[in-house]
């Protein structure tokens, strides 16, 4: 958008500003870059905490009697997995295996589900959702303007959401989530986050925004802008929609094998192309990358192999974890095994590369 007017805004914009954040547009939302520097933003969340808004994402709940079976026909993975409590990462796809989108789903019952989805996606997760549940007893609702989402990580974080809380948090394992009270705000609060760092988000009633975040940001947490989110992300190797997956990258080719499973006797959208694919295999997949000369990896950086182009650079960037620079990269799956030397253009010159196993990091 080219207009800040244009822009959508969270409940915490204005708190932003006044933390002095440097604001940038983001799908269509104005949002906080950074506050310091993405580095330093970094690695306090990897030895502390960090505070992030993510209100811009979208959130829907799916209620009714076909809640279960119209996502078990919209996701990829398998929602028998699933119990009352218990959240799960998965794709959803086209009928080639491509992707609309990932999404993390919440299981509050066989009856409800909470989704949350990408920012960019919203309005395009809902329609599809919408169109497909003709046929299924549900009921969709698009929550995302009514409540606010925050993710607080770091190896702090348990420590400090104790503070304000009578519930035993080491009690909510990996992918789990609970109904609890904050003080006295309830809120939901999952073991889930985007950073790589142990952590949790939270979704709660914008009445409550401004005192969370204010009791949160109280504790020595600090509050993170989206650039060290994505450097973050990017050492964790979490995919990005429309980097290494997207409408023309399916979850087998972004190496998620794992989010794609066989569900005998349900039909699920794409389920043909993808399981063919994790058979057979696929021509192109998603590598780590590292340079073995100076330079910066950046998105849509050519990557070669003897003057050929093979693929191209999904993410990169410097890492301030390992102090070196860092991509991921849509690459001929015969030029894929580890070890493999690579060459990727930058500014005309072609840099020396490397293929290296994934993740660079992850602490969860």
């Amino acid at each position: 958008m080219s207009k800040n007017s244009d822009l959508k805004e969270t409940p915490l914009c204005k708190t932003h500003v006044e933390l002095g954040a440097q604001m940038t547009e983001f799908a269509g939302w104005k949002m906080p870059l950074k506050y310091e520097s993405i580095i330093s933003e970094h690695k306090y969340v990897r030895n502390e905490a960090g505070l992030f808004d993510i209100s811009h994402m979208g959130e829907f709940e799916i209620i009714g009697s076909g809640a279960f079976d119209l996502l078990q026909y919209l996701m990829t993975n398998d929602l028998q997995a699933l119990k009352p409590g218990k959240s799960q990462y998965s794709c959803i796809c086209y009928e080639n295996g491509t992707v609309v989108d990932d999404a993390i789903y919440y299981m509050e019952s066989q009856e409800k589900f909470r989704i949350i989805v990408n920012a960019s996606n919203t309005q395009k997760d809902f329609d599809w959702i919408q169109s497909h549940a003709k046929g299924f007893d549900v009921r969709l609702k698009d929550v995302t303007l009514k409540r606010s989402r925050i993710a607080f990580q770091g190896p702090k974080s348990e420590e400090y959401l104790t503070l304000f809380s009578e519930t035993d948090l080491s009690e909510i394992g990996r992918f789990f989530f609970k109904h609890i009270n904050l003080k006295n705000y309830p809120v939901i609060i999952a073991r889930t986050g985007y950073t790589g760092e142990m952590g949790f988000e939270l979704s709660f009633n914008n009445d409550y925004t401004l005192e969370i975040w204010k009791m949160l940001i109280d504790t020595r947490a600090r509050p993170i802008g989206l650039g060290a989110r994505d450097t973050l992300r990017l050492e964790a190797c979490y995919s990005l929609y429309g980097h290494e997956i997207s409408d023309q990258i399916t979850p087998i080719e972004a190496g998620m094998p794992w989010v794609v499973k066989p569900k005998e006797n349900v039909d699920f959208i794409g389920k043909k192309a993808l399981l063919r694919q994790k058979k057979e295999g696929t021509e192109r997949i998603i590598v780590g990358l590292t340079l073995k000369e100076p330079g910066i990896i950046r998105a849509n950086y050519k990557i070669f192999k003897s003057n050929h182009q093979i693929g191209y650079v999904t993410s990169g960037g410097y890492s301030p974890t390992l102090d070196k620079t860092i991509g991921l990269g849509l690459v001929e799956t015969v030029h894929s095994q580890i070890g493999t030397p690579l060459k990727i253009k930058i500014r005309n010159k072609l840099k020396e590369a490397e293929v290296v196993s994934t993740p660079f990091y992850r602490n969860i």
